[in-house]
């Protein structure tokens, strides 16, 4: 018996049903090829694409990598045609991308499977979107959760059902979708171009090479080297016991705030403090905490300021610098730093008035990165609602 999904468009009322890819589809994984190895990889060529040239549907065309016209040619089977759907079999599974515009010849390496319509009853960026959903995802679940090396085999494939109706309706609702996606994507790049624009800037101003000006159009004075410790006094957290556990939905900070937990000891931090991890694997992690919490043994604290210095821009400067903190780890396994590195550590300071500026300027960029990323979680959820309402 048919069923209908909860959202729909309203010229559309026949019922849909469950069908099983195998008596719809061709499915192929590579095969021959024999003892092909990344040697043999070439300049140009075919392509050969893998899981890691996909990224939310999109392939990244450039970072592929090519193969000879004789080794393409071995294995016609699985070369690549406009509407085909690939994705990962081995590894990472599932990330599934949808073959459009090809105008030149390409393949799949041998993580990679093949999805094939050759008929009028499956529209591909159907079944594509149908891979974003939970029908594919409860799959993975399965395979991941029952094998210490997942894959997916092709009869996994075939035995694999999802609901299907008129192509018609089909190609509606994965026209609506992929709008949604090209909405995502377009956030993702905004997104990222605003991470490459504060990384430039960063290095152009803690590099000196970009400086603010005072209000006469004057330089200001230069910047003076000084050790954290002659700036601010850091402070350890306190280790924990099974007496501090509380689950209250108040905000806690451990490891240099990768993490929030339900622990917390003797050490109440202010608000807007400044922490870094001290151990395990987010050692030298540099984080500013707008709220009230309790540090963790494994992370040092800001506890006071010994000179003018403005919070914000000390912790742009040690964000900027988090890389090279990392480097006074110590030990092997789970690593640390040192109280007395952390403290020794150097780096370069203006007068207030130009901390100011720039601490304002960053975060300035700050909020638009978040507006962004905002947004973008918000889609993604919208995405996700979509596609649970849409599918029966």
């Amino acid at each position: 018996m048919g069923s209908k999904p909860k959202l729909r468009f309203k010229e559309f009322s026949d019922d849909w049903e469950e069908k099983k890819l195998g008596d719809l589809a061709i499915i192929r994984g590579r095969i021959g090829w024999k003892n092909l190895k990344q040697s043999e990889y070439t300049k140009k060529g075919p392509y050969l694409i893998a899981g890691k040239h996909i990224h939310n549907g999109v392939i990244d065309w450039k970072s592929c990598d090519h193969i000879s016209q004789e080794r393409y040619e071995e294995s016609k089977e699985i070369a690549l045609k406009n509407g085909d759907i690939i994705f990962s079999k081995d590894g990472s599974l599932g990330n599934p991308a949808l073959i459009q515009d090809l105008k030149t010849n390409a393949t799949i390496n041998s993580t990679m499977m093949l999805v094939r319509f050759e008929n009028n009853l499956v529209d591909s960026s159907y079944f594509y979107q149908i891979l974003k959903s939970k029908y594919f995802f409860n799959l993975l679940w399965m395979l991941k959760s029952g094998s210490s090396i997942p894959h997916i085999f092709q009869r996994d494939m075939k035995n694999f059902k999802f609901p299907l109706t008129t192509i018609n309706e089909q190609r509606k609702v994965a026209n609506f979708l992929s709008i949604t996606d090209e909405k995502i994507i377009n956030l993702e790049n905004i997104f990222i171009l605003w991470k490459k624009y504060k990384k430039k800037i960063m290095q152009l101003i803690f590099s000196q090479e970009l400086r603010f000006k005072d209000e006469n159009g004057e330089d200001y004075p230069d910047w003076e080297e000084k050790r954290l410790k002659d700036i601010i006094a850091i402070k350890k957290g306190s280790q924990l016991n099974k007496s501090d556990m509380i689950i209250d939905g108040r905000y806690y900070v451990l490891n240099g705030g990768i993490e929030p937990s339900g622990y917390i000891n003797n050490w109440n931090t202010c608000e807007n403090t400044i922490t870094i991890s001290e151990g395990g694997n987010s050692c030298g992690y540099v984080k500013f905490n707008k709220e009230k919490f309790w540090c963790g043994g494994h992370c040092y604290f800001v506890d006071k300021f010994k000179i003018n210095i403005h919070n914000l821009f000390l912790f742009q400067e040690l964000k900027y610098l988090q890389d090279s903190i990392m480097k006074l780890r110590v030990g092997s396994g789970l690593p640390n730093i040192q109280k007395g590195d952390i403290e020794n550590f150097k780096i370069n300071v203006p007068i207030f008035e130009e901390q100011e500026k720039i601490s304002n300027f960053l975060m300035d960029i700050d909020d638009k990165i978040e507006n962004v990323d905002f947004q973008l979680k918000e889609l993604q959820e919208f995405k996700k609602s979509l596609l649970q309402k849409m599918f029966v």
